[in-house]
């Protein structure tokens, strides 16, 4: 898969950020609001997670769980059937309930040998 080359706007509250997508690493819901994690920084904006889900591209992003919204680009491999391993060694759990749908995603981007 290519990496998506664009770039979003994301207002928050120190200000608007232009950001690639590509840096995004993961998003994590905080209540009402969505922390946004990137390569070099995280920062929190006043949405809630499913309106970035629904802003960013769904062939880049997948929601794992009710909390968690991840960048396939840093996807390095899957713990336990229920964690997810993102670059540089970030642990994610994966639902319960999403569990056999997110295996099944996750494995289009796995070459098994």
């Amino acid at each position: 898969m290519g990496k998506i080359h664009s770039k979003i706007s994301i207002s928050h509250f120190a200000g608007i950020k232009r950001t690639d997508l590509n840096t995004i690493v993961y998003c994590k819901a905080e209540g009402n609001y969505t922390r946004i994690y990137t390569k070099n920084r995280n920062f929190v904006i006043s949405q809630v997670l499913k309106t970035v889900e629904s802003a960013l591209p769904k062939d880049l992003f997948l929601r794992i769980h009710k909390s968690y919204l991840i960048n396939l680009n840093y996807v390095t491999g899957i713990k336990q059937e229920n964690i997810v391993v993102l670059e540089p060694n970030i642990e994610l759990p994966i639902a319960r309930r999403r569990k056999s749908k997110i295996l099944v995603e996750l494995s289009k981007y796995f070459i098994t040998f």
